[in-house]
């Protein structure tokens, strides 16, 4: 044993507690002269110490001669910081004085920085800390001489007290010093003599740490017995003194950076985005960032009012895509070649390598703090039972056990923060780079990618790449978790422990197998996903076809078995994954049982000490387990995901040397095509338009003709850059625009529609509605031009627009909400049932509404990003035409950070609440441990190690707990949303028993319209103000009218899909509001005004329900003449049809629409419009084939041309949603006076004054 010796300075007896060898204490009584001790009766001579002291200021005894015993000494080290507290203390009274000289001449511009410094906040918190170091001091120097009060000092202590003096009063006088510094310099940062010495501080106490501790670990008492708690609080001071002088100290705070530099036009830039436009989180201090404090004003603003848009703070700059997307764009750009899945990952490591390694050091500082309790629990029951090592040992324990949770909650909680940081980051510049290759892509590559699939690679894809930055860690910590589980089971059980990692190893290898079968079934998911998103794109942008059609009811089915196939492949993913779940959950249970069996068998001691520390590591270790199923599944759907990216990204681009384009002015030819050879599949054999050679001089109008497929689309294609080109050369001058077959209208204003990006020349503006002939149509709407259109242009006629599908909103509900109800609530649902809600209360009374408006917000701004990049692609040529790429881009990260922002915050308010429950949690748990030190002899040990062991698993079950709680509410608002559109009213039914008509209904076609009144809206005005006419049976009818005048209302209200507001519509004398909506559709033929073909065959397309012979298809189509186009395909009438038809000319889609019409022989046959798209050879055929196919039904005519409705037999001019004429052709051309004469006159003159402008006739 060692030999203490003490001398004797006090005649009072002192009592002193020394260490037995068998780890017990016992208490000695120092005397005058003498040193007694009485031994334990029951202890043996060999378990005996022999005591003695030491000088309380003596160290560890080195070998005889040593020259560096005295940096061991405790009375060096005190004389030592004492000396340089008192060189602190001078130097700073001489550089006061020297400030106070130098200033007297510069009082004013000192004055104008006061306001400056004041926001300066480092520098008010460095005065706070000197202040409080000096007050900590002051305290520990007034204890220590109390404590000393009556005996007689040593060197040592005296020199103790001293110390803690100059302490005091340097860094007092340090607080002065910065006072002045704060308030009267204009220095932006803090002076050299400050930084030098808290360099020098923090290096010193560091050493008088370590020395003391090492003192400690000696058992050679200290001259003041809590000495080490001000080692602690001085390494601690100069960390952070040295963070803020030697990193912060030349950091200004955004709002007086203008000031300080003169830049007015910052000013003024953040006057016009406001105070609190960026997220406090990038100017937060270290007490802000470490606490979520810089959250408190989001919170207590939610907790007032609704949250909006506004008040959620912009993005900081590298949380931004509008920083973060061009940073990883060079990176990817820097490695050549195509995109690969490696490329792709690599740049986006690349982007957030630095955030990775500190979320890594993050990760590795919670793992090891999760595992300091159940490596202690031993030692604390063994403590408890009065088997202690040393004193206060039980203190120590608890303040260890406290302080390694509240560094595990610090670090788990800005973990989660930052991983969530990382995952919107990847998600914002991945779906960024999508929206961008949308822009890009080529005809060709964008045939086998539906809208659908590349909305689900946006929405899905991009967002699985987000969710997996909260797994990435995951692989690696997992094997540090087992292995710092295991060594603690051998610490405890020895050679048992064997068996609880033979049983490890094979639950984690049965993973792999399951793995294999989830990442097959997550890849025919994903595949039948697609197509069934991909179908509904394609009925949701066709539904109005489809309904006037009376096709409902087999798309529908076709929905429903696309629907039966995923579900299929749904039901096998989630039963693979829910094995992989019930195996992880009893892995814990089966290590246990193992283990303690195991130990049974080789006899190794189990007391209760081991017992919990072993329960507390299973208890851990169940974490990594359960959660490897998850990581294993996000691994391979992030693979999967990357792939689908990968492969998007590496389709092939528009040809960006297929135009030369030359300077406004450089040529006298506006167009040179020079044996031009173009085909859309560069594989084939056969180009689309062979040895063109084309030239178009300035300023010439040149119109170009040629039968249905001839080539004239891809000629304006090929000049467009849109048609790939194989040979030759195509020149082009100047700019170009491009006006479409089919109206691409976006969502927005009518004003934002017309200029397209241009700034506003109101002159030019007026001429163009002049020359547009809009003015009028402007008048009719309630805002004018400032009128917004919905998605499409769905509330715009057909002359002022053609498409009526609502659809983005639709899509992000079937795709983004579906795989949400699908994919992550089950999960959360499960997680949540689990864990006991016992914090509802105070959750839902501050930070609920907070969180509940943030989530909303994300899935409010998370709709115009879909709905925008549908637009997107669909109106990719005119955007490119118009070279409007790069505003479209930037429009697309402003949404992008839209979203973007809302799901930042919504983050940082989830971690703020966590946060502070587990501080809450903290202090429970460390006020528990204290009292069960304090007062051991009243509890059982074994049962106050079993309630530590729970209270280190509380953390986690609280966080589950509040996680799942806030994320199943965030989630269920995508249950929310669906059930929202489920309620909308539905039409009526489509099919009333009780009034079926017969199968030859209508016989004769006549159609009997009284008082006829519709409006789109309860709330919106009459758009057909009381029509009452009669269409004969047998006769054909025209409507004429200008745009917006009710034409194609009217006929909406007679295929029922606008309900008239009143009225009584009677074909052959029967009700059609009476009968059900698919017997009066399919009755009824209709010709749209946008011919549209389905994505399938061209069967398919004429005969989709399947009710004609091979043989009518053929007759049909040869009566259409385009029998001979079908006979010269491969697959006959099996061709391929892709999406939107579009590998069909805008006229032989038309045709298509005819040869339906022929096939089904209504009597009742309306044309929309039906030839307003097509060339006039298309549309003589057309009218030629009515005429002798349809001679003895009836057909109404929305007419166009004026030209096409001068055969009818009867004609209907609307004006106002009013009749304003009706009778026959004849008779109103007779008279000069009638509206339609006039209309006729005005076609004749405009026609002819065309041609002999464009023939040069005067």
């Amino acid at each position: 044993m060692k030999q203490f010796t003490q001398p004797v300075r006090s005649a009072k007896p002192i009592l002193l507690e020394l260490p037995w060898a068998s780890g017990s204490y016992r208490r000695t009584t120092i005397g005058p002269t003498r040193l007694t001790h009485r031994p334990r009766k029951n202890f043996s001579s060999q378990q005996r110490g022999v005591a003695a002291i030491v000088s309380r200021s003596s160290s560890i005894m080195h070998a005889p001669g040593s020259n560096i015993d005295f940096l061991l000494k405790s009375i060096f080290i005190r004389g030592f910081c004492g000396s340089l507290h008192l060189v602190l203390l001078l130097a700073l009274s001489v550089a006061y004085v020297c400030k106070k000289l130098s200033r007297k001449g510069d009082r004013e511009g000192s004055k104008e920085m006061l306001n400056i410094k004041r926001r300066f906040m480092w520098y008010k918190r460095t005065l706070v800390c000197c202040l409080g170091v000096s007050v900590f001091n002051f305290i520990l120097c007034l204890l220590s001489y109390f404590y000393l009060y009556g005996n007689v000092w040593s060197d040592g202590e005296a020199m103790t007290l001293l110390d803690l003096g100059l302490r005091t009063l340097s860094w007092g006088a340090l607080a002065v010093y910065l006072h002045t510094q704060f308030f009267n310099s204009g220095e932006k940062m803090f002076p050299l003599l400050l930084r030098v010495w808290w360099g020098f501080y923090l290096a010193i106490s560091c050493y008088c740490f370590f020395v003391d501790v090492f003192l400690h670990h000696k058992h050679v008492s200290l001259e003041i017995e809590w000495y080490l708690v001000s080692d602690v609080v001085s390494v601690f001071t100069g960390l952070f003194l040295c963070y803020v002088g030697f990193l912060r100290s030349d950091i200004q705070d955004v709002l007086e950076e203008p000031l300080l530099n003169g830049d007015s036009s910052s000013i003024n830039n953040l006057e016009n985005r406001g105070a609190d436009t960026v997220t406090p989180f990038g100017n937060a201090g270290l007490f802000s960032i470490l606490t979520f404090s810089w959250m408190n004003s989001l919170i207590a603003a939610g907790n007032k009012k609704t949250l909006d848009l506004e008040d959620v703070p912009q993005l900081h700059g590298v949380d931004s895509v509008v920083g973060a997307f061009p940073v990883f764009k060079n990176k990817l750009e820097s490695d050549c070649g195509r995109v690969t899945r490696f490329k792709f990952a690599k740049a986006l490591f690349l982007l957030v390598w630095k955030e990775i390694l500190w979320t890594a050091l993050l990760a590795l500082i919670d793992t090891l703090g999760s595992y300091v309790g159940p490596y202690l629990i031993d030692v604390f029951v063994q403590c408890l039972d009065g088997r202690g090592e040393f004193k206060n040992q039980g203190y120590i324990l608890a303040s260890a056990f406290v302080v390694a949770k509240l560094v595990e909650c610090l670090a788990q909680k800005h973990l989660r923060f930052r991983l969530q940081q990382i995952g919107t980051r990847l998600r914002a510049v991945t779906a960024t780079m999508i929206y961008n290759k949308s822009l890009t892509i080529s005809c060709h590559s964008k045939q086998g990618h539906s809208s659908g699939q590349i909305i689900n690679i946006m929405t899905i894809d991009a967002n699985r790449l987000g969710i997996f930055s909260w797994y990435m860690h995951d692989p690696w910590l997992v094997i540090l978790q087992v292995c710092l589980a295991l060594l603690i089971l051998y610490r405890n059980l020895g050679l048992g422990s064997v068996a609880g990692f033979v049983a490890t190893v094979i639950v984690m290898s049965l993973n792999y197998p399951f793995g294999r079968l989830e990442e097959k079934f997550q890849d025919k998911l994903m595949e039948s996903k697609d197509k069934r998103m991909k179908a509904t794109t394609e009925i949701l942008r066709n539904i109005r076809i489809l309904k006037l059609q009376g096709w409902e009811m087999k798309f529908l089915s076709k929905i429903l078995e696309l629907r039966k196939v995923e579900t299929r492949w749904l039901k096998k993913y989630l039963y693979t994954s829910v094995v992989i779940t019930v195996v992880a959950w009893v892995t814990p249970t089966v290590v246990a049982v193992a283990t303690f069996g195991t130990c049974m068998l080789m006899g190794v001691p189990l007391d209760s000490g081991k017992v919990l520390s072993a329960l507390a590591t299973f208890e851990i270790l169940q974490s990594p387990i359960y959660n490897l199923p998850s990581t294993v599944s996000m691994l391979i759907q992030t693979k999967v995901s990357l792939d689908r990216i990968s492969s998007f990204l590496c389709l092939d681009d528009l040809q960006p040397d297929a135009i030369e384009k030359l300077p406004v002015g450089s040529s006298d030819k506006a167009i040179e095509i020079v044996d031009g050879n173009f085909s859309w599949d560069l594989s084939s054999p056969c180009a689309t338009l062979k040895d063109i050679n084309f030239k178009v001089l300035n300023g010439l109008k040149v119109a170009v003709c040629g039968t249905v497929g001839s080539g004239k689309s891809s000629l304006l294609s090929s000049i467009l850059g849109e048609l790939p080109k194989i040979s030759g050369t195509l020149k082009l001058c100047g700019t170009k625009a491009y006006v479409a077959q089919s109206p691409w209208i976006l969502s927005g204003k009518i004003e934002e529609n017309i200029l397209f990006g241009k700034e506003m020349d109101r002159e030019r503006y007026e001429k163009v509605l002049e020359a547009c002939s809009l003015k009028k149509d402007l008048e009719i709407l309630s805002f004018g031009d400032q009128t917004v259109i919905g998605e499409r242009g769905i509330n715009l006629s057909g002359g002022q627009n053609a498409v009526d599908a609502h659809t983005g909103s639709h899509l992000f509900k079937a795709s983004t909400d579906q795989s949400a109800i699908e994919m992550e609530i089950p999960y959360i649902v499960g997680e949540l049932a689990i864990q006991a809600i016992t914090l509802l209360g105070i959750i839902a009374q501050y930070y609920i509404p907070s969180a509940r408006e943030l989530s909303r917000l994300i899935g409010v701004c998370n709709a115009p990003v879909i709905q925008n990049f549908a637009e997107t692609i669909s109106g990719a040529t005119t955007i490119r035409s118009f070279d409007q790429e790069s505003r479209f881009q930037e429009i697309n990260m402003k949404l992008t950070d839209a979203y973007s922002r809302p799901k930042f915050h919504n983050s940082a308010a989830m971690q703020w609440l966590c946060f502070r429950m587990d501080m809450f949690s903290s202090i429970t748990f460390a006020f528990c441990l204290f009292l069960l030190v304090s007062f051991p002899e009243r509890i059982n040990p074994a049962i106050a190690g079993l309630a530590v062991t729970y209270a280190l698993g509380l953390y986690m079950a609280q966080f589950v707990l509040i996680w799942c709680f806030c994320n199943c509410e965030n989630k269920l608002i995508s249950v929310e949303i669906i059930l929202q559109y489920i309620s909308i009213p539905a039409e009526p039914p489509l099919v009333i028993e009780a009034n079926r008509p017969d199968h030859s209904w209508p016989s004769q076609g006549e159609v009997d319209i009284d008082n006829l009144q519709v409006r789109y809206a309860p709330h919106m005005p009459l758009v057909l103000r009381g029509l009452s006419c009669t269409f004969p049976g047998g006769k054909k009818t025209g409507i004429v009218g200008r745009t917006g005048s009710g034409k194609s209302t009217l006929i909406q209200a007679l295929f029922r899909t606008v309900e008239p507001a009143a009225c009584q519509i009677m074909i052959d004398s029967i009700d059609i509001s009476l009968i059900g909506l698919h017997d009066l559709r399919s009755r009824l033929s209709i010709i749209p005004q946008d011919p549209t073909m389905f994505e399938g065959t061209v069967r398919s397309n004429l005969d989709p329900l399947e009710e004609y012979t091979d043989e009518q298809i053929w007759e049909v189509l040869d009566k259409c003449q385009l029998g001979d186009e079908v006979r010269k395909k491969e697959r006959k009438l099996d061709s391929t049809v892709i999406e939107n038809g579009e590998n069909w000319s805008m006229g032989q889609r038309q045709l298509i629409c005819l040869g339906r019409v022929l096939l089904k022989k209504s009597k009742v046959l309306v044309l929309d419009e039906a030839t307003a798209s097509v060339d006039t050879a298309t549309d003589n055929l057309i009218q030629q084939t009515l005429r002798q196919h349809f001679s003895d039904c009836t057909v109404i005519t929305i007419a166009h041309r004026i030209t096409s409705v001068l055969d009818s037999d009867m004609v209907l001019l609307l004006s106002h949603g009013l009749i304003e004429e009706y009778d026959s052709p004849t008779r109103l051309l007779e008279n000069k006076s009638s509206s339609f004469s006039q209309l006729v006159a005005e076609y004749t003159v405009r026609s002819n004054t065309r041609f002999e402008k464009s023939t040069g006739i005067n």
